[in-house]
């Protein structure tokens, strides 16, 4: 599908019935430019309120008149479209502010109820409130005290004390880094630490963790089989590092979320399927990202904050493409600025599976993660116990 069609699909849900053609199963219709640009402003002034601060005018200025552009571009064209990458970014503010696929603040382990952008998913969210704040105080953000951004994607915890996160965010933190047989070769630069607050406003303070060292990695792929068109993206490999936390006298660790098995006797490894409904937790701006975060660019308080997108599974493990080791799923949320690291979770039954590991995504809208279902040998081997 091209970028432009896409977006066609996407900014028509909301017209033709939103959640319910989530999974495809209705055709949308036609996207309505002047609507979509007014519910634009809307939600920029919406967060203006919020955040008690004022967008950047410049930026705002530039997000508008991209956003028109990129829109007419898309009702003309379709299919044609001709979309680089700040269209793209500007197109996704439209979608977070339609509704169809919005990004919400985690504010106090939760989201914003009241934001219009989120009508659409309210009742499937706030149905699953207990099981959503659990996972939500389970993720937390790679501090690099190094790095230009200070931090460099997300990692969440699996076990006491042990998280998950991408390979490529565990080479971003250290030096030297390499992978044999599943153990790491390298040295965690100083002061990394996992910051399970980091939310719009500060967040819950004292959630801070050092991280003390890597229990286990995922298998680098052949290198005849890397991604044609994608840089560093490999099918073939687990794009996957387990990292065991220093503890902290008188602070808990966050509970652990469940996390979906391949070798669970009521589901057979079939739960992230085609058309699930899911949600990913996590922080933008991650390490490798190069869709910028056009809401970063017009509020300073939201840069590298906790951020809940809701979207759908739209392969499930099997259908994607090269991939012969079935642990790869894609999805749609929205993933703006990066996500790496992020966990996807079940939005349906009960809410709080962790299906997938976000790794990379490209500009057409399609986003991967490793379905877990089709990792648990990899995690058991790393992980004592699990």
């Amino acid at each position: 599908m091209s970028v432009g069609s896409a977006y066609e699909r996407l900014l028509g849900e909301s017209q033709s019935g939103g959640l319910e053609h989530a999974g495809g199963g209705g055709a949308p219709g036609p996207p309505d430019p002047e609507r979509l640009m007014t519910q634009l402003s809307d939600e920029v002034g919406r967060l203006e309120e919020h955040l008690g601060e004022r967008a950047d005018p410049e930026a705002r200025k530039r997000l508008m008149r991209g956003a028109e552009y990129a829109l007419r571009e898309v009702v003309d064209h379709g299919v044609d479209a001709q979309l680089g990458m700040r269209d793209v970014a500007r197109l996704e503010a439209v979608v977070h502010s339609d509704g169809t696929r919005p990004v919400l603040f985690v504010e106090d382990d939760f989201f914003d109820v009241t934001a219009p952008a989120v009508a659409t998913w309210a009742a499937a969210l706030s149905r699953i409130e207990a099981e959503l704040r659990t996972v939500c105080r389970a993720a937390g953000r790679v501090n690099d005290p190094s790095s230009l951004l200070g931090y460099q994607g997300t990692a969440w915890a699996i076990d006491e004390g042990v998280v998950v996160t991408n390979y490529h965010v565990l080479e971003a933190i250290s030096t030297h880094p390499s992978r044999t047989d599943g153990q790491f070769g390298g040295e965690l630069k100083p002061g990394v630490a996992v910051d399970f607050g980091a939310e719009v406003g500060g967040g819950p303070p004292n959630r801070v963790f050092r991280i003390s060292r890597v229990l286990g990695v995922g298998r680098a792929g052949a290198p005849e089989r890397a991604h044609p068109t994608v840089p560093r993206v490999n099918f073939d490999g687990l794009d996957l590092a387990v990292l065991q936390l220093d503890r902290v006298s008188g602070r808990p660790f966050p509970t652990p979320v469940e996390v979906a098995r391949g070798d669970d006797e009521a589901t057979r490894g079939a739960l992230a399927s085609r058309g699930r409904k899911v949600y990913i937790v996590g922080f933008p701006g991650s390490a490798g990202s190069t869709s910028p975060d056009v809401f970063a660019e017009l509020f300073a308080g939201v840069k590298g904050v906790k951020r809940l997108t809701p979207g759908v599974l739209t392969e499930g493990r099997g259908e994607v493409d090269e991939d012969e080791r079935r642990w790869i799923i894609s999805h749609d949320a929205s993933t703006l600025g990066g996500s790496s690291g992020s966990l996807v979770v079940d939005l349906e039954a009960e809410g709080r599976k962790v299906l997938g590991l976000h790794f990379a995504g490209v500009p057409d809208r399609v986003n991967w993660a490793h379905g877990l279902e089709g990792a648990t040998p990899e995690l058991a081997a790393a992980i004592p116990g699990w």
